[in-house]
């Protein structure tokens, strides 16, 4: 089964809102591991995140991300509130970085410190993104069996 245009429009946009969130996670790596902008503006990047993650959950969940895809597999519903649980949890996690960027300690440290737990957030945030994006697969293309 194939989402409707409304559906299929919907998630056009979500495909753009998780690029968009890909560039700036890029965008706040190059610019750990580089250093080429201040502390102040590595938290203003940092904050970003969190805003625009916030914006991009709250899109899935009110957006109904998964509520067309659990009609056509239903059988899905397990792993999609699974998924959902851990926006809240993310949420967080960005906060404690932008935290780091208003306190630090030694530069050297944040710096080394900041990079390290920024590059563990992004690759839980990408891995739930391939989760999500996985499932909405599943539901869509599932084998149809003998009926092929």
């Amino acid at each position: 089964m194939q989402p409707d245009s409304a559906a299929s429009a919907w998630h056009a946009h979500l495909v753009d809102d998780h690029k968009a969130l890909r560039d700036l996670l890029t965008q706040i790596e190059d610019a750990l591991h580089t250093r080429s902008v201040s502390i102040g503006e590595v938290g203003a990047l940092l904050g970003e995140l969190g805003d625009r993650l916030v914006k991009h959950f709250t899109l899935e969940e009110e957006g109904g991300y998964f509520v067309e895809a659990l009609q056509h597999a239903p059988r899905l519903v397990a792993q999609a509130n699974r998924l959902l649980a851990q926006h809240p949890k993310m949420c967080t996690q960005a906060d404690q970085l932008v935290n780091l960027a208003a306190a630090p300690a030694s530069t050297d440290t944040w710096w080394a410190e900041t990079r390290e737990r920024f590059l563990a957030f992004k690759e839980e945030l990408l891995r739930h993104e391939r989760e999500e994006d996985g499932l909405l697969q599943d539901a869509y293309h599932q084998d149809l069996g003998s009926h092929d």
